[in-house]
């Protein structure tokens, strides 16, 4: 982050105008961390789906010993 040197109530002014304008989807850092948090979503959305298939299955393989 950028430490800004602050002289006067109009650079204050101006500053605080430069910073409301800003958007936090505009930075790149933030962009790859929401990639890496839906890939996340997704790929524990996967698993879940697997391990309830597996649960599924070795509930049928139990089902036919007994």
């Amino acid at each position: 982050m950028i430490d800004a040197q602050i002289r006067s109530p109009q650079e204050l002014h101006l500053y605080a105008q430069d910073l409301a304008g800003r958007r936090v989807d505009d930075d790149p850092r933030v962009r790859k961390l929401q990639f890496a948090k839906q890939t996340t979503w997704l790929v524990m959305l996967a698993l879940a789906f697997l391990f309830y298939y597996l649960i599924d299955r070795l509930r049928e393989a139990l089902a036919l010993l007994g």
